[in-house]
């Protein structure tokens, strides 16, 4: 439903900036440069003699500006964004105003991201407003901005405008339901003491910036038994989800996923089409999940198998096999380094 006091808006005209001197301005100017794109005059801004020259230096030499007139059978670009962000926004979502024809759309909680593709494909075919988010699933913090609407025209039909209030609900974030969190390190070398455990730091990393609590953290060596016995020490201490580190491919001293499966778990995928840390295990111990990763994650550090699939499982929001099959289209990660032999 359209607020009835929104349904008026001063139309705005043409004209040159040199017969602007003393009018308002009836839209966000821009300045582009190398330090990036910023409103150059505001809305609402009146010209003055200096602004002139400000705007011809930008390339600007016609503005719109406010008229006398009222109309309502249009909407301007800011009333736009604002419209469709707010029909877009789902649940946990907030706009922000809009600004230069754009209006953000922000993470009111911590979260997953979930954007519904074929409702954002079908509002882009409009070709008047383009709704852009981040990927699908990615873990967010509140305040975080998940999406952009962005308007092309200046101005549209308030009735083709009304007719987009049915992409509703398109963008939202699903809350972590799960808080806390268990860490298994694998590995003799690091248990005898030969190395230091390098994976620990990346896992809490995550833990602080979705503001998970560690409950749980042990250091076991190469043996399915002990492994297997961290892992549910974990889950008794209270741990909500467990992350297990290295020993997951295919040398003689590889035990975790023999571990995870004597243990019981349900197997929803080991090897995953994403690279870095291809060798990575999802499995479900009762409603626990289980996420196993290999020790590509130390040196890939900044983005790996953590990321994907960490918050989704803390959101509950567990992959199926099809979804994790289809991550092979763009699973070769911009951080991966394709090495190769002589």
């Amino acid at each position: 439903m359209v607020n009835k006091a929104c349904r008026y808006s001063r139309i705005v005209r043409l004209v040159r900036v040199d017969d602007a001197v003393g009018l308002m301005l009836g839209y966000d100017t821009t300045y582009v440069g190398r330090d990036g794109t910023t409103v150059l005059l505001p809305r609402g801004h009146v010209i003055t003699k200096e602004d002139v020259e400000k705007l011809k230096d930008s390339g600007v030499y016609f503005v719109w500006v406010m008229g006398d007139e009222e109309g309502s059978d249009l909407m301007y670009e800011w009333e736009i964004a604002e419209t469709v962000a707010n029909a877009v926004a789902g649940r946990n979502v907030q706009v922000k105003p809009a600004r230069q024809g754009s209006a953000q759309l922000v993470a009111a909680v911590g979260g997953v991201l979930v954007v519904d593709p074929n409702g954002l494909r079908a509002l882009n075919l409009s070709g008047n407003v383009l709704l852009i988010t981040r990927q699908n699933y990615v873990g967010v913090v509140g305040g975080d901005v998940v999406g952009v609407v962005d308007v092309i025209p200046l101005s549209m039909k308030r009735q083709e405008v009304e007719e987009l209030h049915r992409f509703r609900g398109l963008i939202n974030v699903e809350p972590f339901r799960k808080t806390r969190l268990g860490v298994v390190i694998t590995g003799t070398e690091i248990y005898q003491g030969r190395k230091s455990d390098l994976y620990y730091p990346v896992i809490k990393a995550r833990a602080d910036r979705f503001s998970w609590s560690i409950v749980y953290r042990e250091v076991v060596p190469d043996d399915e038994d002990r492994i297997a016995s961290a892992v549910l020490k974990a889950v008794r201490q209270g741990a909500e989800a467990i992350v297990v580190t290295g020993g997951m491919s295919v040398d003689p001293t590889d035990r975790t996923p023999i571990a995870i499966r004597r243990m019981g778990a349900r197997v929803i995928a080991y090897g995953v089409p994403i690279k870095p840390t291809t060798m990575t295990m999802i499995a479900l111990l009762g409603d626990v999940p289980i996420l196993a990763v290999s020790a590509g994650g130390i040196y890939y550090s900044d983005f790996n198998a953590l990321d994907i699939f960490l918050p989704r499982l803390m959101a509950d929001l567990i992959p199926t096999r099809e979804e994790i099959a289809a991550m092979g289209l763009g699973g070769l990660l911009p951080n991966y380094k394709l090495t190769t032999r002589p």
